[in-house]
């Protein structure tokens, strides 16, 4: 076992975990590319573990729809099917933007606070150009956002529907140029929450996604046909 100390918590995790976690972050991230093969030996090698953890951590992958295998010839990223994506985007743009009007509505100052502290933050790592970073904090920004709805059932369909997509995770890869202007979109949502403006934070967020859906979108399509 490997001791991992995060927040000042030791948190015990085995090498399958580690393998799983890391390949998972780079595979939703676009640092490894849809279609990219996966080595398990080179992968053992680089993370100082046997093949057996990598192994293991390829098929939980694979149960989860982002790792494919074909016999004789090994594992690679899955590559997602955009009549698929523009589906799950188009429900998730309706049901995140009604999160955003009802977390203006339900949060109290010191969530909004909260809120602000992720967008700092953000602003940070733009300036350290930290992606992975950026990216987590992004996924933490707008979970904690949908989770002040006070709508449990909307907050679990949005993170279902999340973990269908997490090919959107990758925006910053693909479209590098998103990150700040992201995250001036974030400042105008908790702004919005701020004056108590339901309506403004609603229409702040679906632009975001909107646009940020869109530009991800073509920019899938674009890859898919230049690997055809």
């Amino acid at each position: 076992m490997t001791s991992i100390n995060t927040s000042n918590k030791n948190i015990y995790k085995t090498k399958t975990e580690m393998v799983y976690e890391k390949l998972k972050e780079e595979i939703t991230t676009g640092f490894l590319e849809q279609g990219e093969k996966i080595v398990a030996r080179e992968v053992a090698r680089q993370m100082g573990v046997s093949d057996i953890p990598v192994r293991e951590a390829l098929k939980k992958l694979e149960s989860e729809g982002l790792v494919e295998n074909i016999p004789h010839v090994g594992s690679s990223v899955s590559t997602t099917n955009l009549k698929t994506a523009r589906e799950i985007f188009a429900v998730r743009l309706e049901l995140e933007s009604y999160a955003a009007r009802l977390a203006a509505k339900n949060a109290t100052p010191s969530q909004i606070d909260k809120l602000q502290e992720i967008v700092d933050a953000i602003d940070r790592n733009i300036e350290e150009s930290n992606i992975l970073e950026i990216s987590r904090l992004n996924t933490e920004f707008h979970q904690t956002l949908y989770h002040l709805s006070g709508n449990e059932t909307l907050f679990e369909l949005i993170l279902s529907l999340m973990e269908r997509s997490q090919y959107s995770k990758s925006i910053f890869t693909q479209v590098p140029e998103r990150k700040k202007q992201s995250n001036e979109e974030h400042k105008l949502i908790v702004n919005a929450m701020r004056n108590g403006n339901a309506e403004e934070a609603g229409k702040a967020l679906r632009k975001q996604k909107a646009q940020a859906f869109a530009e991800l979108l073509d920019a899938m399509e674009k890859k898919g046909k230049r690997s055809e």
